[in-house]
């Protein structure tokens, strides 16, 4: 069975010390192939042994041919068996994100390779982080050359990074006597963001509401700076209809200079003997706020005695916030912070000490 894994064009970074994740699975099986009888595969195997006894007390050639049938029965499903796993390839697609505690929904594509013969009855199966049911896939028959999809959830309880337990490809073909499957394979790790969540108005700082700033000097914002008539090369959808109605010739409207707010979010380190499930819902709420602001608009950085992320706005930016987030450890003693530079507004966090609001603010 011949195994793809589509990676993203970044390599994972290493797992740090201290991590919760756990090992590696093995990479190396004594065999490619593991197969096990099923209830049905165990009642035919001790019908045969029955058979072979009785064939060899009473030397009946009716019972040697019943018992050769029982054999070449156990040797057929072998071959046919390893004839669906062979010349298989799977796929892994990702999600782009995944949340603590979120169900992140997975990809995985079968491709059958081979020219002629197509599989059947083929199983995947991968288990879930958090307990519970395992996730699993049934493709009757898979044609060659051909290719199936199949999507599944799975939900990790905790951030940080982790290994995917890995799929297992198995199928029971063709009298379902026996399971027959592969080792796990894509067990690669993933990123696991801490939980974001949807704020309510009462939990957003009074900092964060008051929005966007607007300066009276012609810019790109979203207010009203002036009435002009228009000239050539002037933007048409900045034309102001109802005004251009009124005097008989094109109006064009000129917008006010927005500015875009500058918010630090300050994390400080938790004292030592706070509780890990408060430490870990602060968290959870620097990354909920974190991405309310930036999605707002907002440039926002993010200080922590680690260093600081540097301002920035956009997705990306929240990505490089979110996964220092999900990398936190713990440190036994608060360490001290040092911020480069000024901002226009900062919002403080005490990680394991926020009582019912999200930290403190301060204001330009």
């Amino acid at each position: 069975m011949s195994l793809r894994h589509e990676r993203p064009n970044s390599a994972p970074a290493p797992l740090p010390l201290g991590s919760s994740a756990s090992a590696p699975p093995r990479t190396h099986y004594w065999l490619p192939r593991t197969i096990r009888p099923t209830r049905e595969g165990w009642w035919f195997i001790g019908a045969t042994f029955t058979v072979g006894l009785a064939a060899t007390n009473t030397g009946n050639n009716l019972l040697y041919l019943i018992l050769a049938m029982m054999l070449s029965f156990m040797v057929v499903s072998g071959l046919l068996s390893e004839q669906a796993l062979r010349r298989l390839r799977l796929q892994r697609e990702m999600p782009r994100r995944i949340f603590a505690g979120t169900p992140a929904l997975f990809g995985v594509r079968l491709q059958n390779r081979k020219r002629h013969l197509p599989s059947y009855a083929l199983h995947l199966t991968e288990t879930n982080p958090a307990g519970g049911s395992d996730a699993l896939g049934f493709f009757l028959k898979v044609a060659p050359q051909k290719r199936e999809s199949w999507l599944y959830p799975l939900t990790f309880p905790r951030r940080g990074r982790h290994y995917l337990p890995g799929l297992r490809l198995f199928t029971r073909f063709p009298f379902g006597l026996f399971t027959k499957s592969g080792r796990p394979v894509l067990a690669d790790p993933v990123l696991v963001y801490p939980a974001v969540r949807p704020l309510a108005p009462d939990e957003i700082p009074t900092a964060l509401q008051a929005g966007w700033r607007e300066r009276y000097r012609r810019g790109q914002g979203a207010g009203l700076y002036n009435l002009r008539p228009y000239r050539a090369g002037d933007d048409p959808r900045l034309v102001h209809w109802r005004t251009s109605a009124r005097t008989g010739e094109l109006i064009l409207k000129e917008l006010e200079e927005e500015d875009r707010p500058q918010i630090r979010l300050i994390v400080e380190d938790p004292f030592p003997g706070t509780p890990a499930e408060a430490v870990e819902a602060d968290l959870s709420s620097v990354a909920s706020l974190a991405a309310h602001v930036i999605r707002q608009g907002a440039s926002l950085e993010l200080l922590t005695a680690e260093g600081s992320s540097g301002p920035g706005a956009g997705e990306v930016h929240l990505d490089r916030i979110l996964e220092r987030l999900a990398l936190y450890l713990v440190p036994d003693a608060p360490r001290p912070l040092r911020a480069a530079g000024e901002a226009g507004r900062e919002v403080r966090f005490r990680l394991g000490g926020r009582g019912a609001g999200l930290g403190s603010e301060g204001e330009e």
